[in-house]
């Protein structure tokens, strides 16, 4: 597909916000222009195929041979654009870690130029920034590093703002910190998501920043003061406030088990779960670093250009960044995700729809042109077979043929 030129796509199964719904799908300049349900000029035949938006992942740090996180320059995002296509996510925000100082202001710096320059050929659609850090605390660290917090201020945030061009879409911080208050009521005047993560809040600094603007939690239960019937911390804050938006990363079973996805979605439902990866982009880490994997007991490192993985059993491996299908086994991706869950959901692929594309669309304030594939959104489309494989991923109504590469 020519994303400068009309055509017709047509199938028996399309995942619109309201239903699945047999017909032609139009698209004209990249952008989805309409619906038919009869319609007699040439088309696209995915007749037994299924059509639904693009994923939408607001949380990743890297992935296949991309880390944005770890590396934080442009051949990053390269890699990550021209991979995630290939697990189905059709746009992103790169997200950044607590990483030094000046490590954050030049991966702004190249994210921006990013931005500005990247066209559908690159794969994968950069939206914004998502920073995770460094205003979180000590106490709730994960693995991000603790010689590199700050406390939340205005002035910081408004100069990391400024180098990544003004494209910070969301931020991750502790509430409970001082000037964080302050601070939501700034990202939210200027129509930034903000989320509570790797915290250590109370329910009562929950509820304060909550009343300030915080309108999301970032990866639910994992880095943050759990529940306890008599101080509902950050865990019981983020079930108890129904407008509250609440994401879960990979559905593993590592990082949070079936049973514990299962009580969340029975809260949030689709109106408000928001499904994301977390992924890491491993082979891309730079040269000599080394930490230590507390779920998987595994130990990482880049040694002379590959990744060693030491298991705590003495096992190693080695992968090697140019082989792709070795590097994709290492970090479920979004797709695999999703047909982890896609059972347990209300609507089924209706609610994947919402809850990997509309709700994170809506909280990257990207919902005006992504999410859905409604007549004036960007023209990102997957083409799944019934066993939700990826057939066909177009992104801004560009056939993504990196799909078949390595």
């Amino acid at each position: 597909m020519d994303n400068h030129r009309s055509v017709v796509i047509k199938s028996n199964r399309i995942v619109f916000p309201d239903g699945i719904q047999a017909g032609y799908l139009m698209v004209q300049d990249g952008k989805i222009s309409g619906f038919e349900t009869h319609f007699s000029g040439e088309c696209i035949d995915y007749s037994d195929r299924i059509i639904m938006p693009g994923f939408v992942d607001i949380h990743v740090h890297g992935w296949g041979r991309g880390s944005f996180a770890y590396k934080g320059n442009k051949d990053s995002l390269k890699w990550m654009s021209h991979d995630l296509v290939k697990v189905g996510v059709t746009s992103y925000l790169p997200t950044s870690g607590t990483m030094p100082h000046d490590f954050l202001e030049a991966s702004l710096v190249d994210a921006a130029d990013f931005i500005a320059t990247a066209t559908p050929v690159d794969g994968a659609e950069v939206i914004g920034i998502h920073m995770e850090g460094p205003y979180i605390s000590e106490k709730h660290l994960g693995m991000q590093r603790p010689d590199c917090l700050q406390r939340p201020s205005i002035e910081g945030f408004d100069h990391f703002n400024k180098l990544a061009g003004q494209n910070i879409r969301l931020m991750t911080l502790a509430p409970e910190l001082e000037g964080a208050l302050d601070l939501i009521r700034h990202l939210r005047a200027h129509g930034i998501t903000v989320s509570a993560g790797h915290t250590d809040a109370t329910f009562a600094e929950v509820t304060a920043a909550v009343e300030a603007g915080l309108n999301h939690f970032t990866h639910a239960y994992s880095g943050m003061r759990g529940f306890h019937h008599r101080e509902l911390g950050v865990v019981g804050a983020l079930m108890y406030y129904q407008d509250t938006y609440a994401e879960v990363a990979k559905q593993s079973g590592i990082t949070i088990k079936p049973e514990a996805f299962d009580l969340l979605y029975r809260l949030k439902r689709d109106r408000r779960m928001v499904l994301m990866s977390d992924c890491m982009g491993y082979v891309d880490f730079p040269e000599g670093y080394e930490f230590y994997h507390y779920l998987r007991k595994e130990t990482f490192r880049i040694k002379q250009g590959q990744l060693e993985i030491v298991s705590d059993g003495g096992e190693t491996r080695h992968i090697c960044p140019c082989d792709y299908e070795a590097v994709k086994q290492l970090e479920m991706n979004f797709l695999d995700s999703v047909k982890n869950i896609v059972d347990r959901l209300d609507k089924g692929l209706v609610s994947v729809a919402r809850i990997a594309c509309e709700n994170p669309s809506i909280l990257a304030g990207a919902e005006d042109r992504k999410g859905t594939l409604c007549p004036g959104k960007d023209a990102d489309i997957l083409v799944l077979d019934d066993d939700l494989n990826l057939v066909d991923v177009y992104c801004r109504g560009l056939r993504q043929t990196q799909l078949s590469e390595v």
